[in-house]
């Protein structure tokens, strides 16, 4: 049976708030990912974790706790009063769990890869990343001081797709030694741009997104060795960059597009 914890003041619910604060996320190299669709997207994918946080009235998913504590971890209760306070939501998931952080050090030029320079919006990471995973790109490469992929907010908007999607951090001058060795296209996007974002490019491809302010640094622009434009009405100033992600994986998309219907929850 799981310890039952009453108190906010307990240390292991004290270290879940703390992991609200990007500061810790990096220091201790953990995050916190709420529900069970999110978890069993994480045990699916092998990633670990070290605790596991349920009210007194979840319907308990063996799998799950048997995943936390088989790996050496600790499956411990709450009230259910306690958990708005714990996640600050008011309508929160009966269980939650603290998990390693997990990156690439490395990766392998193959199909598609998606770079995204200086996103500071985390519920635009999460959302591309969710994009990236459904459109069967092979992992995305975070450039600069992009925002922290681990943040609630950004886990949330992904959906479970963080946990499926590889990712890389470069610096920027990291990231142009990458590309200039980079044995398909890289492209870019720019406004007014002579080629059309639905062109064929040189596989495998790596495509960059720009900031959400900025778009590319000239730098980044200038290592591209294809600029592509997305069509708009006249008038309009800019694509959000999570829509234009979704056009451009889409247009390259690895894998055979079909009419089957899918769910966009």
């Amino acid at each position: 049976m799981p310890e039952l914890i009453t108190s906010l003041q307990n240390d292991m619910l004290k270290r879940v708030r703390a992991l609200e604060q990007k500061k810790a996320r990096v220091s201790q190299g953990a995050f916190v990912a709420e529900g069970e669709g999110q978890l069993n997207r994480a045990r699916e994918h092998g990633w670990q974790a070290e605790l596991l946080v349920s009210t007194s009235d979840w319907a308990t998913d063996t799998g799950l706790v048997r995943w936390v504590v088989e790996q050496g971890g600790k499956h411990i209760c709450i009230p259910s009063t306690l958990m708005p306070r714990l996640t600050g939501v008011d309508n929160p998931p009966p269980v939650l769990a603290v998990l390693h952080s997990r990156e690439l050090s490395a990766l392998t030029a193959d199909g598609i890869w998606l770079a995204l320079e200086e996103i500071r919006d985390p519920g635009n990471l999460g959302t591309i990343l969710r994009t990236a995973e459904a459109a069967g790109v092979s992992g995305v490469v975070l450039v600069g001081e992009t925002c922290d992929p681990f943040s609630r907010e950004c886990v949330r908007a992904a959906t479970g797709s963080l946990f499926a999607m590889p990712m890389l951090r470069q610096s920027r001058e990291g990231f142009l030694g990458l590309v200039r060795n980079w044995p398909g296209d890289v492209i870019g996007t720019k406004m007014n741009a002579d080629a059309d974002y639905r062109d064929p490019v040189k596989r495998p491809a790596m495509i960059v997104m720009g900031s959400e302010s900025k778009g590319m640094s000239v730098e980044v622009s200038q290592a591209c060795t294809k600029l592509v434009s997305i069509p708009m009405a006249p008038g309009v100033e800019s694509l959000n960059v999570a829509i234009a992600s979704a056009l451009m994986l889409y247009a390259q998309a690895g894998f055979p597009l079909t009419s089957k219907a899918h769910s966009t929850s």
